[in-house]
């Protein structure tokens, strides 16, 4: 039975339909043709692809990929994109029987589309595939194919945390590093180059520590099983996140178009793609359901639901869909305690699902002007505990390929630019050494791309050359073209006597959209001034309904299409701005373009209006934390149509997620904001995960100044003690033995880790990211490696600073392995210790939320 089956799906791919299903073939065609008709006066010929030759199933492939792409990959990429794409698809469906025996639907929207979330789309299919395909073509199975793919996707690329804007693969294999979401995108990209159908799998938010996670599922045949990405194991459904993930409330994938699938728990389908429930596969869930009433007890229908998780200071909504008739939304969620939003576009209201309740009623009972305060004990669902899923010889055959995949990886790192090229560079053009090796420096891959943008550039230009560069986030050295830098340098340069020439006309990047050439391209339209834009920008189109803006479009997808989003729109009026000389950038407060006109910052030409029209905030607090951090312990939210958004007052713009400014900092003088409703919303994280959260309504007043206390709640959590042992800590430094033991009255914290193990890049990365309140602490913190060679990659510009008061050394001899039982167990294992020897944590193996239970621990 089991072979006719195979040989039926195998002969599915010889059928004359792409789609084989009429009805869902015709759902296609409609949605093809209302896009097709959307931009049939776009300046550019969107769709003339389909005048070109194809057969019949490239046709409905291609037409399903022009009706579910997202504005940006219809307004930037050429028809012949598409094609190419396709037709490398279809190639790699016929190449093993694995890859033909994959059903139409799952190939459909798991192995067609290029683009796998929110990266930057390039030809990576046909590269991947390339490299990929004999070595693949040896594999039995797709469970194994897919386990080879991760450990060369490891050979080239591993975790590093950047910022929000997501690579593309190429670019990711160039930089040779990334944050999970581009390490998954990259392994994505890789599976369906060679037929493995793939999806992006992510929790938007943990429940139990502030931060979020990104990996891949991948099709075994009937069956989803999850991988890391570039973090290979001997089996699937084998990760270091395996035990974290069994606390998350809510998992999902996204899927590119309209996905139906009757043993899926599909949460959202519209214009603009579909979302998958995928919480059971990783840990205990129930079914609940919420219930909306208006303000006179009738249900709610249509209303909009958000399910909230408190983390890094804001009440974060993880899924929102409308309610049904009945004014009721279900959903599967983990076994832990969420907020619940519910609007309908002008009232709203707020409760709490209970992780010991199933159902919530929530009441439309709040409105414009509401003044409130609540407080909330928040629950992760329980840490559970994991046996080992593969035998001690799996696990050490697959540590002795990663150490190969590692050497391989490094000897790429050893063709980058070195400093001492650059600085020869820098001399032979004559520009400021110390400025042009960062730059090449931090170009990774790209560095030879700044050379040869600095050897192009005319002398009397090099010195405004470095001023854009400069201006940019790392990540933009990194993966931009010098043929982009060009054409910003030629197009600023006439401005550059203006008032904050390199921050706001020099600079290129607007917010997180690709980086394009657009000034020659904006020029080109004739329009010399902003109010020109302005007028420009209200004629064209918007296409929010059909396009869910989860990647902006950037100002020459803009031009081409003719068309625009909501965030694209205030994108492009800067880079117009910007364009024609006047500075301009995104307000971080309103996230609406402003310009500096008449010596200041204005959105519209009428300056007293717009000053008139806000008020200002002053918050305060207690002491209950030294000085709160913004995206940590609190955030502001501005209500607008029943609908709380969260605003910007001081992020680290430098990597995807992390605490931002301090208090003190913000409000160093009052706050000036828009006159309207805010939420204050405020926790405390405990050591096991909880939170002590709360959300403070509050108004602010046209000319008034508001002041409010920031309720910080105590998390009177108590200093546990988990054991005894000696608090003085063997190791070996620079050489010498040392005996390493906590200050007076203090703690000594001590990691056992494995170099270049990826367990041990996020612990490390932890820490670097905690660095400022580490260093305020003054605890010492010592890593230990196995050999000196592991020393090494902590001066490898691969992580953020360290506090001074962390020291590496040797574990020689296992001796410190001995005395803390972590001979065999995982690593890495961390402790803290008093100076009575009384251990205050001990981890083994890495946990998400690891570094801030080393301070939590470290700070009692």
């Amino acid at each position: 039975m089991k072979h006719a089956i195979w040989i039926g799906l195998a002969l599915a791919g010889c059928q004359t339909h792409f789609i084989p299903d009429n009805d869902y073939r015709a759902t296609v065609e409609k949605d093809f043709e209302s896009r097709r008709a959307l931009f049939a006066s776009s300046p550019a010929p969107l769709f003339a692809i389909f005048d070109a030759p194809m057969t019949p199933r490239e046709r409905e492939a291609m037409q399903f990929l022009y009706a579910y792409s997202p504005l940006v990959d219809v307004a930037t990429l050429d028809g012949a994109y598409f094609l190419e794409q396709t037709r490398e698809a279809f190639r790699a469906r016929e190449e093993t029987p694995w890859a033909r025996a994959v059903p139409d639907d799952i190939f459909r929207h798991f192995v067609l589309p290029p683009r796998g979330g929110k990266e930057t789309l390039d030809s990576a299919r046909k590269v991947f595939h390339d490299a990929l395909r004999e070595r693949v073509a040896r594999c039995a199975t797709i469970e194994e194919a897919a386990l080879e793919v991760n450990h060369w996707c490891r050979e080239r690329v591993i975790y590093h945390p950047t910022n929000a804007r997501t690579m593309s693969p190429l670019a990711t294999r160039q930089n040779a590093r990334g944050r999970c979401g581009e390490e998954s995108i990259f392994t994505l990209a890789a599976l369906r180059s060679v037929g493995i159908p793939a999806r992006q799998i992510y929790t938007p938010r943990w429940a139990h520590c502030d931060d979020n996670h990104a990996w891949i599922e991948v099709w075994t045949g009937g069956v989803w099983k999850y991988l890391g990405a570039c973090e290979p194991e001997p089996r699937l459904d084998i990760a270091w996140f395996s035990l974290p993930v069994r606390r998350a409330v809510y998992v999902e994938a996204e899927v590119f178009g309209r996905y139906e699938a009757a043993d899926e728990e599909v949460v959202l389908v519209d214009a603009a793609g579909s979302k998958v429930n995928v919480t059971g596969h990783y840990t205990r869930a129930r079914r609940t359901v919420v219930r909306v009433l208006d303000d006179g007890g009738r249900p709610a229908a249509g209303a909009l639901v958000e399910y909230k998780v408190f983390n890094y200071g804001e009440f974060y909504t993880v899924l929102a869909p409308r309610a049904d008739e009945r004014g009721e939304c279900r959903l599967t969620l983990g076994e832990g305690d969420l907020m619940v939003w519910a609007s309908d576009g002008g009232r709203y209201g707020v409760g709490q699902l209970s992780a010991r309740a199933d159902s919530l009623t929530v009441v439309l009972d709040k409105g414009e002007g509401a003044v409130y305060a609540s407080l909330h004990e928040l629950r992760p669902p329980a840490e559970g505990t994991m046996e080992a899923l593969s035998t001690d010889a799996e696990r050490g055959a697959n540590e002795r390929r990663i150490a190969t995949e590692d050497s391989l990886r490094g000897a790429y790192l050893a063709t980058f630019v070195s400093r001492a090229e650059a600085g020869r560079v820098a001399a032979e053009l004559g520009v400021d050494s110390a400025r042009f090796i960062p730059l090449v420096a931090a170009a990774r891959g790209n560095g030879r791309g700044v050379i040869a943008f600095a050897r192009e550039t005319p002398v009397e230009r090099r010195e405004v050359a470095m001023d854009l560069l400069e201006a940019l986030p790392e990540k933009d050295l990194q993966d931009t073209p010098p043929a982009v830098w060009r054409d910003h340098l030629e197009g600023a340069w006439a401005h550059r006597a203006t008032p904050y020439y390199k921050e706001y006309i020099l600079n290129p990047r607007v917010r997180d959209e690709q980086l394009t050439a657009y000034r020659a391209a904006i020029a080109a339209r004739g329009i010399g001034d902003v109010e020109g834009w302005r007028e420009e920008v209200a004629r064209m189109p918007r296409v929010d309904s059909l396009y869910r803006d989860r990647v902006a479009t950037p100002p020459t997808g803009v031009l081409r299409a003719g068309r625009l989003t909501a965030s694209s729109a205030e994108i492009f009026l800067v880079a117009a701005a910007r364009s024609v000389g006047t500075p301009a950038r995104v307000n971080p407060v309103t996230g609406r373009a402003e310009f500096f006109v008449d010596g200041g910052w204005r959105g519209s030409g009428d300056a007293a209006e717009d000053a008139a029209r806000r008020g200002k905030l002053i918050v305060y607090h207690d002491g209950v934390v030294r000085d709160p951090l913004y995206f940590l312990h609190f955030t502001i939210a501005k209500v607008e149509g029943g609908v709380a958004r969260t605003i910007d007052l001081g992020s680290d713009a430098g990597v995807d997620m992390g605490a931002g400014a301090p208090l003190s900092a913000i409000f160093a003088a009052p706050l000036s904001l828009e006159v309207g409703d805010y939420i204050l919303a405020h926790g405390n994280r405990r050591a096991d995960g909880s939170v002590a959260a709360g959300m403070s309504a509050f108004t602010v007043r046209e000319g008034e100044t508001t002041r409010l206390r920031l309720p910080l709640q105590p998390t009177n959590d108590q200093p546990e003690i988990l054991g005894k042992t000696s608090p003085l800590i063997p190791c070996t430094v620079n050489g010498q033995r040392e005996i390493l033991a906590p200050p007076p009255g203090g703690y000594i914290a001590v990691a056992i880790v494995e170099a270049n193990a990826e367990p041990t890049n996020h612990l490390l990365r932890d820490i670097a990211a905690l660095s400022p309140e580490l260093e305020a602490l003054g605890h010492p913190i010592v890593v230990l490696f196995e050999n000196a060679e592991g020393v090494k990659i902590l001066a490898s510009g691969d992580f953020r600073p360290f506090p001074s008061t962390l020291l590496a050394g040797v574990d020689a001899g296992g001796e410190a392995r001995r005395q803390f039982d972590a001979e065999g167990a995982s690593l890495p294992v961390l402790l803290v210790i008093n100076g009575d020897g009384d251990i205050l944590l001990r981890s083994k193996g890495y946990r998400v939320g690891l570094g801030n239970r080393l301070l939590q621990a470290m700070s009692r």
